[in-house]
């Protein structure tokens, strides 16, 4: 008979990863898509949430994928991106009478560099956030996935391609 303790361990190495998620809620902001053909290429906005996948082999110390609490970094800058901000794609036509607005103090604008859509957001999140957790855990966390929420109804997900342990 296999005792418990044994049983345990056995079951900890069969595990390939352990996973834990953090969410982040109630960023507004605005963008526009100026490629769109329709209302898109207007100025709007959304109350932005993300929502990471978070995964490693091994916990840590405390049993933990990823201390929350040890997120300050993310948090910060999802703050700075898209707390009451205007996102815009590097290639705006507009983007020089848009910084004059900012320069007049009517906006403060954050610039995506794949995109201010959920889904350029969600992998620029993604990216971001695996090289942030990945430095703060020597590799031994990172990130599966990220998703984008502009709204209750749309949001995009993007798949870390390099996940896994390096």
């Amino acid at each position: 008979m296999i005792s418990l303790r044994k049983l345990l361990r056995k079951m900890m190495k069969m595990t390939n990863n352990f996973q834990s998620t953090k969410s982040y809620y109630n960023y507004p902001c605005s963008h526009r898509q100026w490629k769109h053909k329709g209302h898109c290429a207007f100025i709007h906005g959304y109350s932005r949430s993300f929502h990471f996948v978070f995964a490693a082999r091994e916990l840590d110390e405390c049993g933990f994928v990823v201390d929350y609490g040890g997120l300050k970094e993310l948090k910060d800058h999802l703050d700075r991106t898209f707390d009451h901000t205007l996102l815009l794609n590097l290639d705006d036509p507009l983007m020089k009478k848009f910084e004059e607005l900012e320069e007049l103090g009517a906006c403060d604008i954050s610039v995506l560099p794949y995109g201010v859509g959920m889904e350029g957001t969600a992998r620029y999140l993604c990216e971001w956030t695996d090289n942030l957790v990945r430095e703060k855990t020597d590799g031994r966390c990172w990130v599966v996935s990220a998703e984008s929420r502009e709204n209750d109804k749309n949001s995009s997900i993007y798949f870390n391609p390099h996940a896994g342990f390096r």
